[in-house]
């Protein structure tokens, strides 16, 4: 990724900063939405894990939203 934040190694300086992280995990957790509601076979496995996977990517989008809210409305300076 070429933005400024992406360069960077530690996440949590990327969290609400980077427009294209927080694309990508908005996009990851719809599919994985999509993928679960859609899924009808008959191995549980399967679905759990396909739920487990939306709620990592649907936690990660969520701590980018909070993080991108925090910095535009409590902080002073703009990240």
């Amino acid at each position: 990724m070429s933005c400024q934040f992406c360069q960077k190694a530690w996440f949590v300086e990327k969290l609400g900063r980077c427009q294209q992280c927080m694309l990508l995990a908005n996009l990851g957790w719809l599919v994985m939405l999509l993928l679960s509601v859609m899924y009808s076979g008959k191995v549980a496995v399967y679905q759990l894990s396909l739920w487990l996977a939306f709620a990592a990517f649907a936690l990660l989008s969520l701590a980018h939203w909070l993080m991108f809210c925090y910095y535009r409305w409590f902080t002073s300076e703009p990240p």
